[in-house]
């Protein structure tokens, strides 16, 4: 069964985004190409049709999601492998001044938008799957899905496929020079270990 979200509830949480930076890890061979996706299982990807792009409005909420993610928990030594850093590059990007259309889910936004908590707060990413499926499928102008992140607080961004060409890459380089890993770490509480 479809999920539908009315155009209605839609236009009470769609809001223009005109994004300054934003701050995306990847492996370093995307580097290349830094605002490359593929479809592929994540939080508002099913993996099937579409793709979506994920970044954070600062370097320590990407770090945290894409690097640190759950593997502290229940965990009395809090340290990274050298080699996940090392396998990474760091991407800036920005939207040029062009607003994206975002679906605001921070705050009440699922609540208003009626959508399961769970889309943006679970570790099981399936409620956040469905949403951006049908977000996707049913309202062609959004260009993505604007969440706090569940480990930082910090905003992210889901950005599907279909507006990547409102992006530009402003800077790269690789995650172990970046010249915000140390405070990342430190306000992480983590350790890099060789």
């Amino acid at each position: 069964m479809t999920v539908l979200y009315s155009r209605e509830r839609v236009k009470e949480v769609l809001r223009p985004l005109s994004l300054a930076t934003a701050h995306r890890i990847v492996l370093k061979p995307y580097l290349s190409d830094p605002l490359a996706v593929r479809p592929s299982k994540s939080r508002f990807c099913d993996g099937r049709t579409y793709a979506v792009l994920y970044a954070a409005g600062d370097f320590a909420t990407a770090f945290a999601e894409v690097v640190v993610r759950d593997r502290l928990v229940q965990r009395d030594r809090r340290f990274v492998p050298f080699g996940d850093i090392a396998a990474r590059g760091w991407v800036e990007i920005s939207s040029n001044n062009v607003p994206l259309q975002m679906v605001d889910l921070r705050e009440s936004g699922c609540l208003i938008l009626g959508a399961p908590t769970d889309t943006a707060h679970a570790r099981n990413q399936a409620a956040g799957r469905a949403l951006g499926r049908a977000l996707y499928e049913q309202h062609a102008d959004i260009d993505g899905i604007w969440y706090q992140s569940r480990l930082t607080g910090g905003y992210c961004l889901a950005i599907f496929d279909r507006a990547l060409q409102n992006l530009t890459p402003i800077k790269t380089g690789e995650l172990e020079h970046h010249p915000e890993l140390p405070d990342a770490l430190r306000r992480h509480r983590v350790r890099i270990e060789q």
